[in-house]
């Protein structure tokens, strides 16, 4: 009896002991801590840490795929874990919320919520160094590139180019300096783009870049040089023209031209009226390889070539011919100077004639290089009077 009485005793004892085991604390308390819950965060880049504390090798998964918030590690075992929390700047001022579930292998799940937004913007700057004006006027060609020192407190900043803009218009960022080159235009008609450096949210500055087309008021005109073949010394530079007159003006024609053909005559009382006033014309005939004697006969039958036998002096103004082959006659290399690219595209149809009127500095005052058709007395008188009203007021001289 004694025997059993202590068998018993002893079976309770283990049972208790065994019942005191599963009550440990150390197994019933298994959990998962994170520490913050949630960020807000301002519009710009930033680098967080939060902690996941745990007894149980854990996880982390994000909602969705927001890949501009990212965390690492993303996964650890039991113990305290430091965890890197970055995101990117905010592309826009509309806020933006990230959700992450993290996860323990017994099931126990966390929410940590990423929410960046703009309300924070004012707390940051982003400004050109000098206070800049925004917008920026450049010539059509030969821009040097345009360098703008950033003044920031934001921890990291972007460079991008207005749509449309980016065949003509680059910009990077070299460390604390935006850098931004121009393109040669290519066209008549002037372009505008945007260069913004940006922090994230409504923390930017943008600049404007404003270029002159080929043919807009004061822009710059290219310098040529050209010569008569076949005769020495026949050699004749722009500069050497427009810059010894108060108004120069260069017509591009064709002797194979009839429009040209027509206006012919209104040209030489242009220049009888204004030549005393300070007006020349440099003037270069678009003519055809392989018919050069055609455009020397039509020289000396309009009396282009005449000599004031009292002076020797020429009567006119200087011809200068540039000979091509049939397919290039419209798009050549002296053509690109004033058209770009704008002919050989068919955005602009017209090349001859062409009448480009340039101050003594070279840059363009006016431009008459529609598609004319000067096939009647009205057309041609119409084109004429503008071109006298302009010069008369030009050169403050003859009446309008």
């Amino acid at each position: 009896m004694k025997r059993h009485f202590l068998q018993k005793i002893l079976f309770i004892t283990v049972l208790g002991l065994a019942l005191l085991s599963s009550c440990n604390p150390s197994d019933q308390a298994a959990y998962l801590v994170v520490i913050p819950v949630r960020f807000n965060l301002p519009p710009v880049s930033a680098e967080r840490t939060f902690m996941v504390k745990t007894t149980e090798n854990w996880y982390m998964e994000q909602v969705g795929n927001e890949d501009w918030c990212t965390v690492y590690p993303d996964k650890g075992t039991p113990g305290d874990t430091k965890i890197t929390l970055n995101v990117t700047s905010l592309p826009d001022e509309k806020p933006r919320i990230a959700i992450y579930i993290i996860k323990s292998t017994s099931g126990i799940e966390k929410t940590l919520t990423v929410e960046q937004s703009n309300t924070q913007a004012d707390a940051y700057y982003l400004d050109f160094f000098g206070d800049p004006d925004p917008m920026i006027n450049v010539d059509p060609f030969d821009v040097e590139p345009v360098r703008k020192l950033v003044f920031t407190n934001v921890p990291d900043w972007k460079v991008t180019v207005s749509a449309g803009a980016e065949n003509w218009l680059s910009a990077i960022r070299d460390k604390d300096t935006l850098l931004i080159t121009i393109s040669d235009i290519d066209r008549p008609e002037g372009r505008i783009g945007t260069v913004t450096a940006s922090g994230g949210g409504s923390v930017s500055t943008t600049l404007t870049i404003s270029q002159k087309g080929l043919h807009e008021f004061l822009a710059p005109t290219r310098n040529f040089s050209l010569s008569i073949p076949g005769v020495p010394d026949s050699e004749l530079a722009f500069r050497d023209v427009y810059t010894r007159a108060r108004s120069t003006l260069l017509f591009i024609w064709a002797s194979w031209c009839p429009d040209c053909n027509n206006f012919l005559p209104k040209v030489k009382e242009l220049y009888t009226e204004f030549k005393d006033h300070g007006f020349k014309i440099y003037s270069v005939a678009m003519e055809i390889e392989g018919r050069e004697q055609e455009y020397f006969d039509y020289m000396a039958n309009n009396g282009l070539n005449d000599v004031d036998q009292t002076t020797g002096n020429k009567i006119w103004w200087e011809n200068r011919p540039i000979f091509n082959p049939l397919a290039q006659v419209k798009v050549n290399a002296f053509s690109r100077l004033f058209y770009g690219d704008a002919l050989l595209t068919g955005e602009i149809k017209n090349f001859v004639p062409a009448f480009f009127f340039v101050d003594g500095g070279g840059n363009i005052r006016k431009v008459y290089a529609d598609n004319y058709v000067l096939r009647t007395d009205v057309a041609i008188r119409s084109l004429y009077n503008k071109m006298r009203t302009f010069l008369s007021r030009q050169l403050e001289c003859c009446g309008n």
